[in-house]
């Protein structure tokens, strides 16, 4: 789970053009070598744009009345970069990739090359390098040239086709899976019923992020859908012919070991802190554990309940699986009832389809990650503390009293893990102020952005500050944390817990079976290991099983290491166990590929 707020995540990613803060009113260019160093996200200011409709009335009006916004946007992103020194690719990227829709926008395909050459430049994971900017070019040629949908599809099979499988191959699958579910529907929907409201909310005076979002989504809609046929069916040709033959080496799985369940071992309590887990699945232990709901307010279920989806939990569970097999290129069953329901949503249905789908993400991700964890480990008891997220659309209004809520309820789940003597706690979640920000701007509260941006800096801060003091106070527990799932870095951002620097905690990033670091996964100086989180197979509630991807995959994994080596050893320290995944595991670059087996064997244990 990348959030605990799941409002923010609702959309369609291709929606999304740049995720970008940026000032309220443009400044001077100052003269060359004057720019700002920019090393976090926080010291970017804040800006506001006054829509004259609603957004979702410029994805289908006149193009001639968003070209103001589109030029406003233009001036202010070459302002910024004139006037700042962003020491952030990812940031970075935001601003090309906006830049790049304005070109596109404008017909300007002559500018096309020269913002995927600096796009490209500022990857350093081999798929999105490869893969970046690949359908901008194809598009902008076809626009020049005059080619019809048959050259395009020509074209996207022979580049894409040429890329190299082993580094692109996923982010080819990936591409494809969002090309087949993207629909004006699908678009036209999530704006009507999501973006709409926020703008309303704000009188039309918006974040100018949104403004990308709705250029976005324009292009998306003028450029993209008319060829989604094509661009679906070429890649496909490119999945069909090269993926049964460059399968990657599994180079996880033997670094892996199980304890029998003959093994002179002891229980160990490992904690599962995320949106809630079946205990029926596992062994618990004696106080099986604690919730809280979506305002910090002490809860009784530790499985998210389903409420009044629970009569459609047979389909909801296909259709997420559906979304795990589309992204992995599978053509299953489950795969095309996901595309025959999207594609068969009208735009009033969005809203309810996505909230339903988020529901199920909720109450499926902690039983998940927790059978990760426990995988191979007979010896393993699971205490489950559960936070029931926001899996709505309207976020809820953040306070300080809620945020003081949220402080306390974290000193009461870590001092639950002390009293139920855990060894191990995983936390697949991760939040920065950020997030506030847009909570806060939904529910317009702040007279200008930065006194938003201040606000949520100081609601933010009183969680961070409890989170990290509870975790401190807790030095015979190992926690586990993953670093998120935005190809970001976590010390830009200044997420939590990903970002703690604490001798108790380990981050953990996500790499593929193969070991190479995933397309998705964040990092940063506080990410120190690396797991698989690719493709991982674990239960659902009732014992289903589903592959799922992300670093809240990988985390799991780690945890699952350490819990294994405080039952064969419960003597063990958290320092000593910490040293043995870090001293154990393989460095290749960024990565460091934690290696179980090995770490087992650093501390002398028989495996």
């Amino acid at each position: 789970m990348s959030s605990k707020f799941r409002h923010l995540a609702m959309l369609p990613a291709s929606l999304f053009v740049a995720s970008i803060s940026l000032a309220q009113t443009p400044a001077p260019v100052p003269a060359e070598g004057a720019r700002t160093v920019i090393t976090a996200s926080d010291q970017l200011p804040r800006r506001t744009i006054t829509l004259q409709r609603l957004p979702s009335e410029y994805l289908t009006g006149p193009r001639d009345e968003l070209r103001p916004l589109v030029d406003t946007l233009e001036a202010n992103l070459r302002g910024d970069l004139a006037r700042f020194d962003i020491r952030d690719p990812a940031t970075l990227r935001g601003y090309y990739s906006a830049l790049l829709s304005v070109a596109q926008f404008k017909g300007d395909w002559a500018a096309v090359p020269a913002l995927v050459e600096r796009l490209r430049s500022l990857q350093d994971k081999p798929g999105p390098r490869a893969t970046t900017g690949l359908l901008a070019q194809i598009v902008a040629e076809q626009q020049t040239a005059r080619r019809d949908a048959a050259w395009v599809r020509g074209e996207v099979e022979r580049r894409y086709g040429a890329l190299v499988w082993a580094d692109a191959g996923d982010s080819i699958k990936g591409i494809k899976g969002q090309f087949e579910l993207l629909s004006a529907s699908l678009m036209l929907g999530s704006f009507q019923q999501q973006v709409d409201v926020m703008a309303r909310n704000m009188n039309l005076v918006v974040p100018e992020s949104l403004v990308g979002s709705i250029i976005g989504a324009r292009v998306q809609s003028d450029l993209v859908l008319p060829l989604r046929a094509e661009l679906v069916a070429g890649l496909q040709a490119v999945v069909d012919r090269q993926a049964p033959a460059a399968a990657k080496p599994d180079r996880w799985t033997p670094r892996l070991f199980a304890i029998p369940a003959t093994a002179g071992a002891s229980e160990v309590g490992v904690g599962i802190w995320d949106s809630g887990v079946d205990l029926a699945l596992f062994k618990p232990t004696p106080g099986r554990g604690i919730a809280f709901d979506r305002e910090s307010r002490p809860a009784t279920a530790l499985l998210r309940p389903l409420g009044e989806a629970e009569p459609r939990w047979p389909q909801l569970r296909q259709l997420v699986k559906g979304a795990m097999d589309l992204r992995s290129a599978l053509d299953t069953e489950d795969a095309r009832r996901l595309k025959q329901a999207v594609g068969s949503l009208k735009p009033d249905q969005v809203k309810a389809f996505q909230e339903d789908l988020g529901l199920a993400s909720l109450y499926t991700h902690g039983t998940h990650v927790a059978g990760i964890a426990v995988q191979g480990n007979p010896f393993a008891r699971v205490y489950a503390a559960t936070m029931l997220w926001e899996h709505r659309s309207e976020p809820v209004r953040p306070t300080e009293e809620m945020s003081r809520r949220t402080a306390a309820a974290y000193r009461q789940i870590v001092q639950s893990f002390k009293d139920q003597k855990l060894r191990v706690v995983n936390m697949s979640w991760r939040y920065g102020a950020s997030v506030y920000e847009g909570m806060l701007a939904w529910h317009n509260v702040g007279a200008t952005p930065d006194e938003r941006k201040q606000l949520a800096k100081r609601l933010f801060a009183i969680e961070r500050d409890a989170l990290r003091e509870a975790i401190a106070s807790a030095p015979e527990i190992l926690f586990i944390a993953g670093s998120g799932n935005e190809d970001n870095s976590a010390d830009f951002e200044d997420y939590i817990p990903a970002g703690f620097q604490l001798p108790n905690l380990l981050t953990v990033g996500a790499v593929d079976q193969a070991g190479d670091e995933t397309s998705f996964s964040t990092f940063g100086k506080t990410v120190v290991l690396h797991a698989n989180g690719f493709e991982v197979d674990s239960v659902l509630p009732g014992g289903d099983r589903v592959k799922f991807s992300g670093t809240s995959m990988a985390s799991p994994q780690v945890a699952n290491a350490a819990a294994k080596l405080f039952a064969l050893n419960p003597r063990l320290t958290v320092a000593q166990v910490r040293d043995a995944l870090l001293q154990g595991a393989d460095r290749n670059g960024r990565v460091n590929l934690v290696n179980p087996r090995r770490s087992a064997e650093l501390l002398g244990l028989k495996i």
